[in-house]
């Protein structure tokens, strides 16, 4: 009588661990599937990505695909863990000569920085406040943003 009950209780082990299992796999592959960004994208530091809108204009994104800005970026730099840019649509005259030439904003263009580490994002800086919180992240070098190089889908 004992041998029969260690059997059937070695069997319920077996198949609540092949349950167990198959459960696992399938909760990490729904999880690997709804967490991937679809269509091409730059790979930024920490799972943080650049990505083309509807309108083929650039915008960043988490890795889950949630938007980080409310514009999109007209030119970029990654510098260690930090992004930073300009916000605005990329001037036709870049597009012409890919992204070779420095970013010129207007007087009136927005910028931003991301550092990748803690997700912190500064937004809608102006030109000062923009090299001044770049000072205080540890970008210490002159940064130069370049225009994204236009999408090919």
């Amino acid at each position: 009588m004992g041998l029969k009950r260690v059997a059937n209780m070695h069997s319920l082990s077996v198949r609540l661990f092949r349950s167990l299992a198959v459960t696992c796999l399938f909760a990490f592959a729904a999880s690997t599937f709804a967490a991937t960004v679809s269509g091409p994208v730059v790979v930024l530091p920490n799972s943080y990505y650049l990505q083309p809108d509807k309108g083929g204009q650039t915008k960043l994104v988490k890795h889950d695909g949630t938007r980080l800005l409310p514009g999109t970026i007209a030119a970029y730099s990654v510098t260690g863990q930090i992004v930073t840019g300009a916000l605005g649509v990329v001037p036709d005259s870049s597009r012409s000569f890919t992204n070779d030439l420095d970013f010129t904003g207007a007087p009136d263009t927005r910028y931003f920085i991301l550092d990748t580490v803690s997700g912190k994002l500064q937004t809608d800086l102006d030109q000062a406040a923009w090299k001044k919180a770049l000072d205080d992240a540890g970008v210490h070098s002159e940064v130069h943003i370049y225009p994204p190089l236009p999408w090919q889908n």
